[in-house]
C-alpha cells in the first residue's frame, strides 16, 4: 500500500539544511528553488494546447483554456480527463455563473492565462458578469486517489453580488488501454446524489467496482444529473450531472469554494474514505506536495552560466515526478510520457533512471527496475525484458531486443550511485536469465549479433541492428562486473571475453568505411532487400487519396533505386546501410568506438545528418526529430572530450522548452508527439553532471571522482546536494582574484574524493593551505571539507 510519506531519498533531502547550511541559509542561495515554484505562465498563448496536473496516483489533462474536449488516440478521444490508473474518473468539469439579480448567465469557457507550477496549475479567466474576476487552481495530492478544484471569484463591483454556481462533471469509468484485449470491458455509468453526505457517486454499473464521488466545501442547493448542457460533447459511456451553489460576495471582496473529486479502482467505500481524507485534509496535502517539490529542486541543484539551461535542469527534474505512477498490485514506477504514453516502457526507462539515478532518486530507480523485472517475469519469465507494459498489468509488446540489453546495463549503472548490494543480488538472476535469451534464444547464428528488432521498429528493419548488438556488448560488460562483486568469477570471465569480442566485432563488421559510418544493421542480402521493402511499405502509410507528396516520392525512389541496387548484389553477410537510423550513435554513446572511426562519424551526422534540432531520425527521410536522439548525441559528443559539441546539442533540446506546455519539452522536436516526456532528461541531465561537473560515482568503495570538463566561457559552476551511495557530495568551481578554487564538501567522513584536472604550466596548487604536487591520478582528498586554490603565473 501507499503511504503518504516521501521516500527515504525525499526525507534525506529535508536534512540537508543541517548538512550543509551555506546552501539554506540567508543568501540568494535562498530562492533558488523559488523561481520555478513561482510557475511559469502561457502568456494567453496555446490556449488549445494540453496540460497535466500531476500526482503519482491520480492526474487529470485538459486544455490551456480551462476545457476537457476529447483528446488522444489510444483509447480515442479518452487519454484526456481525471485518470486513476487503471481506470478513468472523469471526462472533465465545467463551471457556469449566474447573477441572480439580473439572471445573466456565463459559461467560463475561455480562459486568458494558464500557469503552471510544479504541484498544481493556475487558470484565469477574463472579467465575467460585469466585473467578477475568476480563477481556478487545481492539484492532485501524492498518495492521494483524488484532485483538489478551488474556484475563487472576486467581486470588483461597489456592490454585494448573489451569485449561483453550476458545477458540471461528466463521468467516464473506463478501463485504461489495452483492456478489451484481457477482456475488460467498459460499461454505461450510473450516478446518484448522496444527500446526507452532500456528494455524487459515479460508477461503472454492476460490471466493476470501480467508483467516482464529488462535491464540494459548501453545501448544494441542487443538483441534476443527465443534463445535456455541458458546453462540449464528449464521447464514451458517462453521465453528465450538475450541482447548483448559492455564493454571496461582498463588493471589493472574494469567495473561494473547493471542488474534491476522489475515487477508487476497488470499492465505493474505499472511494467515499478518499473523498473525506481529501476534504479535511487538502490544505495540508498542498503544502506537502509543495515541499516535496521543492526538495526535487534543491536535490543535486546546480548553478551554471547559462540560466536558461538551468532553468531546463530543474524543470525536467519536475517533468519527471510527474510522470510517476502508482498503481495498487502493479507497483511505482516511472512512466513514458503524457498524454499518450503514461505507462510503463522498457526502453524509455533505461535512458531515464539514467537521469533519474544522477539527480539522486534511487528509490524511484530502483521501484521502477523493479516493476519492470517483476512484470517481463510474469508475462515472458526468460529475462526479455518487455517494451510496454499498461497499468492494468497487460504487455502490449513482450520487448524489442536491445530492451533486455538496455535494463541489464541500467542496473549495473544503479549499483554505480548505491552500492546496493541486496539490490544488485536481487537483479543479478535476471540479468544472466537475459543475457541468456540475447545470446542463445536470439542469436541463432550464434555471430554474438542477436536478432530482432530495435528501438527504432522500421518495417522490415527484423534483424542484426547495431544498437542491439552495442547495448548487447554493454550488457555483456555491466553483468561481468557485476558477477565480479558477486564472486561468480567463471561468469565473469566469460562475460568479459564475449564482451571484449563484440565490441571488437561491432568495430569491424559494422563499420562501412566508404562512408564513414556505421552500418543499421548486419546481415545477408535477402535481409538488406527485405528492409528497403519496408521502408517502401512504410512510405504506402503516408497515401492520402492513392497520391504520395513530393518528399514522399523522392523517398519511395531513393528505396526503390537500393532495392534494386541490393537485388542485383550477390549473395553475402555484411554491414547495411539502409535507413541511416540515429542510432548509429550508440557506439559513440557507449563509447566502444576508437577515437579515429567516432570523430569521423560524429563529425558527418553534424554536417549531413541534422534537422533543427538535432539528428533526424532517419537521415534518408529527414523528417522527425526527438529529444531522445539529440541527448545520446550529445552524450556521444561528451564520451570523445568534444565538450562544446555535446553543449551545442544539449542547447537544441533548451531552445525547445514552453513550446507546448509551460515548463515542459515535447517528445518530437520542436513541439509535438507527448507534451512531457520522461526520456527528455537522459539528454540533459547526463551531460551536466555526467561531464561538465564529471562526476564518477563508485559507492559500493566509497569514491567518488570528480573530473569537471567546462564548455568555452564558463567559469564559476557547483553542484550541491547530490546524492552518492549514503552520502551527499556538494561541488563548486570558481574564478577568484587569487586564482581557480574547487571546494568539495562530503557528508561523510570516510569517503574518498579524487579531483581529476589537467596540469597548467606553471602553477602551484595548494590543497587546504599546503602547496602540493598534481599527478595524473588526480588530487585525492580526505574528510568533509576540502579547498583545491590553483595559482597562476602572473
Amino acid at each position: 500500500m501507499k503511504k503518504n510519506t516521501l521516500s527515504s531519498t525525499a526525507l534525506l533531502c529535508s536534512l540537508l539544511l543541517f548538512l550543509f547550511p551555506q546552501a539554506h541559509g540567508q543568501s540568494s542561495d535562498e530562492n533558488y528553488s523559488k523561481s520555478i515554484m513561482a510557475g511559469i505562465s502561457n502568456k494567453g498563448q496555446n490556449k488549445n494546447q494540453p496540460y497535466i496536473t500531476a500526482g503519482d496516483r491520480t492526474y487529470i489533462i485538459g486544455t490551456q483554456d480551462g476545457n476537457f474536449p476529447d483528446m488522444g488516440g489510444h483509447v480515442k478521444g479518452e487519454m484526456g480527463g481525471l485518470w486513476l490508473h487503471p481506470i478513468k474518473l472523469l471526462d472533465g468539469f465545467w463551471i457556469k455563473l449566474k447573477d441572480i439579480n439580473t439572471e445573466n448567465e456565463s459559461w467560463l469557457s475561455e480562459a486568458s492565462e494558464f500557469v503552471n507550477y510544479p504541484y498544481g496549475n493556475k487558470i484565469k479567466y477574463s472579467p465575467v458578469l460585469n466585473g467578477l474576476e475568476t480563477e481556478r487552481f487545481q492539484f492532485c495530492p501524492d498518495g492521494q486517489q483524488g484532485m483538489i478544484i478551488q474556484y475563487t471569484i472576486k467581486n470588483t463591483s461597489n456592490q454585494k453580488r448573489t451569485l449561483d454556481l453550476g458545477f458540471f462533471a461528466k463521468t467516464d469509468i473506463s478501463p485504461v488501454w489495452f483492456s478489451k484485449e484481457i477482456g475488460i470491458i467498459d460499461h454505461k455509468d450510473k450516478v446518484v446524489w448522496e444527500p446526507g453526505n452532500g456528494f455524487f457517486i459515479g460508477s461503472d454499473d454492476s460490471a466493476h467496482a470501480w467508483t467516482v464521488v464529488w462535491g464540494a466545501s459548501i453545501p448544494s442547493t441542487g443538483q441534476l444529473i443527465g443534463t445535456d448542457e455541458i458546453p462540449q460533447k464528449t464521447i464514451g459511456n458517462g453521465v453528465a450531472a450538475t450541482s447548483d451553489y448559492r455564493l454571496l460576495i461582498d463588493k471589493n471582496s472574494s469567495i473561494t469554494v473547493s471542488f474534491i473529486i476522489a475515487g477508487s479502482a476497488k470499492d465505493k467505500n474505499e472511494a467515499i474514505n478518499a473523498y473525506k481524507g481529501l476534504a479535511k485534509n487538502h490544505a495540508k496535502l498542498l503544502e506537502e506536495k509543495k515541499k516535496h517539490y521543492a526538495s526535487i529542486i534543491e536535490r543535486a541543484r546546480i548553478k551554471i552560466p547559462d540560466q536558461s539551461l538551468q532553468e531546463v535542469y530543474n524543470w525536467v527534474k519536475v517533468n519527471t515526478a510527474w510522470l510517476i505512477r502508482d498503481v495498487p498490485g502493479i507497483g511505482r514506477g516511472l512512466g513514458a510520457g503524457f498524454m499518450e504514453y503514461p505507462w510503463w516502457f522498457g526502453c524509455d526507462n533505461t535512458y531515464s533512471l539514467q537521469a533519474v539515478m544522477a539527480t539522486g532518486d534511487f528509490d524511484l530507480a530502483k521501484q521502477t527496475l523493479r516493476l519492470l523485472k517483476n512484470e517481463s517475469m510474469k508475462k515472458n519469465g526468460n529475462g526479455r525484458i518487455a517494451h510496454e507494459i499498461s497499468t492494468n498489468g497487460a504487455v502490449a509488446n513482450p520487448g524489442n531486443t536491445q530492451e533486455t540489453a538496455q535494463f541489464i546495463m541500467c542496473v549495473e549503472k544503479l549499483f554505480e550511485w548505491t552500492g546496493d548490494m541486496d539490490f544488485i543480488k536481487e537483479m543479478y538472476p535476471v540479468m544472466k536469465m537475459g543475457i541468456n535469451w540475447l545470446l542463445k534464444d536470439m542469436d541463432q547464428n550464434k555471430n554474438l549479433f542477436p536478432e530482432g528488432y530495435g528501438i527504432m521498429e522500421v518495417h522490415g528493419l527484423n534483424a542484426e541492428l547495431i544498437d542491439v548488438a552495442v547495448y548487447t556488448q554493454q550488457a555483456l560488460k555491466a553483468t561481468a562486473r557485476i558477477a565480479g562483486i558477486l564472486n561468480d568469477l567463471q561468469v565473469q570471465n566469460q562475460y568479459l571475453q564475449l564482451s571484449a569480442r563484440l565490441a571488437e566485432k561491432i568495430n569491424q563488421d559494422f563499420w562501412d568505411e566508404s562512408e564513414s559510418s556505421y552500418c543499421d544493421f548486419y546481415g545477408n542480402t535477402e535481409q538488406a532487400v527485405s528492409a528497403t521493402e519496408g521502408a517502401i511499405r512504410q512510405l504506402g502509410f503516408r497515401k492520402v487519396d492513392s497520391t504520395l507528396n513530393e518528399r514522399d516520392k523522392q523517398l519511395l525512389t531513393y528505396y526503390e533505386q537500393l532495392k534494386n541496387k541490393f537485388s542485383a548484389m550477390p549473395a553475402t553477410n555484411r554491414g547495411w546501410i539502409t535507413n541511416k537510423n540515429w542510432v548509429i550513435n550508440t557506439p559513440m554513446e557507449t563509447g566502444i568506438a576508437p577515437a579515429e572511426k567516432a570523430i569521423k562519424l560524429l563529425d558527418k551526422i553534424r554536417k549531413e545528418h541534422l534537422g533543427a534540432y538535432g539528428p533526424y531520425l532517419s537521415a534518408v527521410e529527414k523528417r522527425h526529430m526527438m529529444t531522445i536522439a539529440t541527448g545520446v548525441q550529445a552524450v556521444a559528443e561528451y564520451m570523445y572530450g568534444r565538450t562544446n559539441e555535446s553543449m551545442w546539442y544539449v542547447n537544441k533540446i533548451v531552445q525547445t522548452f514552453n513550446r507546448v506546455l509551460p515548463g515542459s519539452i515535447s517528445e518530437m522536436m520542436p513541439d509535438y508527439g507527448c507534451f512531457t516526456q520522461a526520456w527528455t532528461s537522459y539528454g540533459v541531465v547526463l551531460p551536466l553532471v555526467r561531464h561538465v561537473f564529471g562526476i564518477q560515482p563508485d559507492a559500493s568503495n566509497k569514491s567518488i571522482i570528480v573530473e569537471p570538463h567546462l564548455p568555452s566561457g564558463w567559469e564559476d559552476i557547483s553542484i550541491e546536494n547530490l546524492f552518492v551511495g549514503n552520502n551527499i557530495i556538494s561541488f563548486t568551481r570558481t574564478k577568484t582574484s587569487r586564482g581557480i578554487e574547487y571546494i568539495l564538501t562530503s557528508k561523510e567522513q570516510d569517503w574518498k574524493i579524487i579531483l581529476k584536472l589537467k596540469d597548467s604550466d606553471g602553477a602551484k596548487y595548494y590543497l587546504n593551505g599546503m602547496q602540493i604536487s598534481l599527478d595524473s591520478s588526480g588530487i585525492k582528498m580526505a574528510g568533509k571539507n576540502n579547498k583545491l586554490l590553483i595559482v597562476h603565473k602572473s
